[in-house]
């Protein structure tokens, strides 16, 4: 794999106690991986004193995300083909870890039927080298947090399907905010999606927790803050900084964003090669720009949109 660089765009209004949380491992020649982790706030609102008062969602995400590495120590040598395998395997990792943590703390507060014992979504990406200079992208997922890829061809490309009630598509996902059909928790059983592609290079993989995505008026829009951010920068940590002060713009909540990079040889490359894709995507802005001036914003929306999801959208994800 020919990896170049990883981006962190972090935002956390509430300073420690935000409930969003990160782990990645790019130090190795045949796999890498990236994962984001959100703590589910109102699900979790339990404090528990042997954590300082912290809730439960915040205990949460901060110990799956440091165990996270520890479980993908344990996949060397694995088959990384067998998406199910995997799957199960973070499965047990993540039930062990939590329910410890249940039997091991008592909670301050009144059982409720809508509090659940440390939940909280998880999205990871395991990248490994394939044939003819490919990488393997197996994507976990449990919520609402996502895995992206990003290609020159393609554009921003979503490889997960969110776990909400009444499965709204992304667009709908913005504007109804359902509640969550699936997550991590130390009470009752929960499911891990998988999807698993292979991807020529150059591309880069993006996890990301629903406060980077969920505020941006459509799924355009989130594609082109981040190309627009892109082609601004000039280094990788001037693009951090300015897509995480697009972020900021949008969102009061906890955000994490990481974004790995393979197969370009330098920053100004990644421009290069995006410079058509962003070009495209600045098209699509100014015609909706268009359509909110002449009062139709959301009828051109929902147009656009039934183009661009055709070739942008996950394939089903696996349980």
């Amino acid at each position: 794999m020919n990896f170049n660089c990883i981006a962190e765009i972090c935002y956390k209004p509430l300073g420690d106690c935000g409930e969003d949380a990160f782990a990645y491992d790019v130090t190795r020649g045949d796999m890498h991986t990236l994962a984001v982790f959100d703590g589910c706030g109102g699900a979790g609102a339990w404090r528990y004193p042997e954590f300082r008062d912290a809730t439960g969602a915040f205990v949460a995400a901060q110990t799956i995300s440091r165990h996270y590495l520890d479980w993908f120590d344990t996949l060397r040598g694995a088959d990384l083909r067998n998406a199910d395998a995997l799957a199960a395997s973070f499965l047990q990792s993540t039930q062990k870890t939590l329910v410890g943590l249940k039997n091991s703390c008592r909670p301050m507060g009144v059982a409720g039927s809508l509090v659940k014992s440390f939940p909280c979504t998880a999205s990871a990406a395991i990248v490994s080298a394939y044939d003819n200079g490919s990488i393997m992208l197996t994507a976990l997922n449990v919520g609402d947090s996502r895995v992206y890829c990003l290609t020159p061809g393609e554009g921003l490309v979503q490889l997960t399907k969110d776990d909400s009630r009444g499965n709204p598509d992304p667009l709908d996902s913005l504007r109804d905010n359902a509640p969550l059909s699936n997550l991590l928790n130390a009470d009752k059983p929960y499911k891990v999606r998988t999807n698993q592609i292979v991807i020529a290079q150059p591309c880069a993989v993006i996890c990301a927790t629903d406060g980077v995505f969920g505020f941006v008026r459509s799924p355009m829009d989130f594609e082109f803050m981040l190309l627009d951010a892109l082609e601004k920068a000039g280094s990788i940590h001037e693009f951090e900084e300015l897509f995480r002060q697009a972020v900021v713009e949008l969102t009061g909540d906890d955000s994490v964003c990481l974004a790995a990079f393979y197969g370009w040889g330098s920053y100004n490359m990644i421009k290069r090669d995006m410079a058509r894709r962003y070009a495209y995507m600045q098209g699509i802005m100014r015609s909706l720009a268009l359509a909110a001036r002449e009062n139709r914003e959301e009828a051109a929306i929902r147009e656009c949109w039934e183009s661009y999801k055709r070739q942008t959208v996950y394939s089903e994800m696996q349980e």
